[in-house]
């Protein structure tokens, strides 16, 4: 489904230049349900970053499904935007929408629109559409970010630490979630800090100093 070859991804900060991925490779299968651990600053963050298509790379390929994402026209670069789901630590919720609106705002702007009623009952969420982000829990919010995946029929998920601000219980909560989209055929890629989080995925890719080592 992905594969980056010799990846290379820098940034500069101030007059200092950052090696974020060091001649990363990486291949990643249709379906798969994959963590990536490492310690702070190895390159979790900025490898979901150049796999969803936010983030350019300086050097090496990204190829996905087999087309090169380096030779992509804007649109089609857009595209590829379009078809992976993102979530946030932070949730990137709306303040001023409800939860009904920040799920349904994303259909505005792509396309594959899935059942509404369908995604309130697998998220259990009905008691909360009409409330706003900060009537939320944090899990809540998060299973929120979840639905706005899935009403566009999202294939590939990538979680940038889902559960890093949530208490044990509403971790494992969203961490069933996962598991059961995945036994769906949803292909799930979560960043973590967490062992324990990581242990639930059915594989796990270590980072080190911007390169998978294991």
């Amino acid at each position: 489904m992905i594969r980056l070859d010799k990846v290379v991804k820098k940034y500069l900060i101030g007059s200092k230049e950052l090696l974020a991925l060091n001649y990363l490779d990486l291949k990643l299968e249709e379906n798969c349900f994959v963590a990536i651990v490492g310690v702070s600053g190895c390159g979790k963050s900025t490898l979901l970053n150049v796999i969803a298509g936010y983030d350019d790379i300086d050097y090496g390929s990204y190829y996905f499904r087999d087309e090169n994402v380096n030779k992509f026209s804007e649109e089609k670069k857009l595209e590829l935007i379009k078809s992976i789901g993102v979530i946030f630590q932070d949730f990137n919720l709306l303040d001023y929408l409800t939860v009904k609106e920040n799920i349904l705002l994303a259909t505005r702007y792509m396309k594959g629109k899935n059942d509404l009623q369908q995604i309130i009952f697998k998220l259990d969420i009905a008691d909360i559409l009409n409330k706003y982000p900060n009537q939320l829990s944090g899990g809540q919010k998060q299973r929120v970010a979840i639905a706005r995946c899935l009403i566009t029929n999202k294939k590939i998920i990538l979680a940038d630490e889902p559960t890093g601000s949530l208490d044990n219980e509403n971790a494992l909560k969203i961490m069933e979630i996962f598991e059961k989209l995945n036994n769906e055929g949803i292909s799930i890629v979560i960043v973590t800090h967490d062992i324990n989080i990581a242990t639930r995925c059915k594989k796990i890719i270590r980072m080190e100093n911007g390169r998978v080592v294991n």
